[in-house]
């Protein structure tokens, strides 16, 4: 026997196609009905999902960003995960839960991890392209959508998102803000700390090394060119007050001589007298020579030795002639002479000469003083400065550290005031915020179950379904079923045919029950149709 799938078939044509149909219309029309049937039954027992909506706008900071910035530093797009992230926990998913009576039947069946699952795959988060203002500008914008089987109860969980949404929203900036200006601030106060120790161990090795300081070596070298400046004056001074006392001397010696004469005045003492004034007068023209020389010269000089020399030799001259006058001197009367005016100017003379005197030993005397003094100041600021510098390293090291300190902390007080000014905005609500532009929605049809595709896809499919059944009959129906099939596969001229005599009985019962069931599958896929859609609409009720 014949191998069916190796018997070669011929070509359909229309009539053949037709001839299929009337073979096979129970085949086409029984599975799109069951589609019908079937598809029906699930899009009507299927629960309705509705969709509630709301827009969130993202409204700028209010206060010029130039002039305060924000403390908030993460990016929009993460700072909108992350609050959704917060919305759709587990713990608030389950107040929203709790608190509104959601999916009762489902945590009947269910653990309440399954259904906060479920219900975070209800909220949709999606940005839109922006919403324009009546400034024409585009700001940020996204929307929140909720899916539940109660329209109502999708709006009121909706608005919730949305409440908890900008809540979330300005409780995260707050903190935020709370949390960077109390970080500031203690920071600061280490700062703070860290600078004022740093400083007191600055001043106490300042204290205790005082005058040994690197810093203080070029201030050391100047105060002691100055002491040396000084001391040269001094000097200077101390040589003139010496000159001056020289040179008073010699007219109290003078002044003297002459009272002496005055008093007893003899030819011979006038004589004596008149060579002692000579020389007095010389050795006071000496004495003005020598300090106008020492003023230019040194004491090494030929013309200050010269000048030296004859000073000493008018001075001897002096001396011996007031002693041979003293020898020779007559014995005093034992009345006084009379006092003369020439003996009062005289006298008043010596008095003033000795005044002189006293003042210039007063002042040569401070000056010595003063030059005690600059000569130990000297001394102290040149073991200073032969001194090297005690810890210089260590000294360096603090001056810096404390520089460092210092900026640090003047960065982080100009920080804290910038931070404090964010904070204040923040509490002000004048940053950034989140606006509602769109309200929770109450839908008025349901998103799902889309039943107008559905039933028809339903029908489609059972329809595509008795295809292939009837495809497959066919391909498996070896059997000839017309004229053109016997001429092609006997090769013979066919005269004519014989028609298939059968039982009228058998027929007409094959047909009754046919209809029978056509009429039972009719009925009963449209009671399930109906009792889908009754039971749809009554659970609305």
């Amino acid at each position: 026997m014949l191998d069916r799938a190796a018997v070669p078939r011929r070509s359909f044509d229309f009539e053949d196609y037709v001839d299929v149909f009337r073979r096979n219309v129970g085949w086409l029309i029984g599975p799109a009905f069951l589609g019908l049937v079937l598809s029906t039954a699930v899009a009507y027992l299927m629960p309705d999902t509705y969709v509630s909506h709301a827009m969130i706008r993202i409204v700028p900071q209010q206060v010029p960003e130039n002039l305060v910035q924000t403390a908030v530093n993460q990016q929009l797009a993460d700072r909108i995960n992350a609050m959704a992230e917060t919305i759709k926990s587990r713990n608030s998913l389950q107040n929203v839960i709790a608190t509104y009576g959601l999916y009762k039947d489902d945590l009947k069946r269910e653990p309440m991890d399954d259904v906060v699952a479920a219900m975070r795959r209800e909220i949709k988060i999606m940005p839109t392209a922006g919403v324009t203002n009546v400034n024409g500008r585009n700001l940020p914008a996204f929307q929140i959508s909720y899916s539940y089987s109660d329209r109502y109860l999708a709006q009121r969980v909706c608005a919730d998102l949305v409440g908890r949404f900008l809540s979330e929203n300005a409780k995260t900036r707050i903190e935020s803000a709370i949390a960077t200006n109390d970080f500031l601030n203690d920071e600061f106060q280490k700062a703070k700390t860290s600078l004022e120790s740093i400083e007191t161990q600055l001043t106490e090795f300042r204290v205790k090394n005082a005058g040994h300081l690197p810093e203080e070596m070029q201030m050391n070298l100047a105060q002691m060119n100055a002491l040396d400046n000084r001391l040269t004056g001094l000097n200077e001074a101390l040589s003139r007050v010496s000159q001056e006392k020289m040179m008073l001397d010699s007219q109290l010696q003078i002044a003297k001589d002459r009272l002496a004469a005055i008093r007893h005045a003899t030819p011979d003492a006038a004589v004596r007298d008149s060579r002692v004034d000579e020389l007095n007068r010389q050795i006071a023209s000496l004495t003005t020579q020598l300090a106008s020389l020492h003023d230019r010269y040194t004491e090494t000089y030929p013309d200050v030795v010269s000048a030296k020399a004859q000073l000493a030799q008018a001075t001897r001259e002096r001396d011996q002639a007031l002693r041979e006058s003293a020898v020779q001197k007559p014995e005093a009367h034992a009345d006084p002479l009379p006092v003369s005016k020439a003996g009062l100017d005289a006298e008043a003379r010596v008095q003033q000469i000795l005044t002189a005197l006293r003042a210039t030993d007063m002042q040569a005397a401070e000056y010595e003083k003063e030059i005690a003094a600059a000569n130990a100041a000297i001394k102290q600021y040149q073991s200073r400065v032969e001194t090297l510098p005690v810890g210089e390293r260590q000294y360096n090291d603090l001056i810096r550290d404390r520089d460092l300190a210092k900026q640090r902390y003047e960065a982080l007080e100009m920080k804290r005031g910038t931070s404090a000014i964010s904070m204040e905005m923040e509490n002000r609500k004048q940053g950034e915020m989140l606006e509602v532009l769109d309200q929770a929605s109450l839908p008025d049809a349901p998103a799902a179950p889309k039943r107008q595709f559905i039933i028809p896809l339903g029908i489609f499919a059972g329809l595509f379904t008795g295809l292939i059944l009837v495809a497959i009959r066919e391909v498996k129906d070896t059997s000839l079923k017309s004229l053109k099939d016997a001429r092609l596969y006997t090769q013979l001229s066919v005269l004519g045919s014989v028609p298939l005599l059968e039982n009228d009985l058998v027929v007409q019962r094959r047909r009754q029950i046919a209809w029978v069931g056509w009429a039972a599958g009719v009925v009963v896929g449209l009671a399930v149709m109906a009792g889908s859609v009754a039971h749809y609409y009554l659970s609305k009720v």
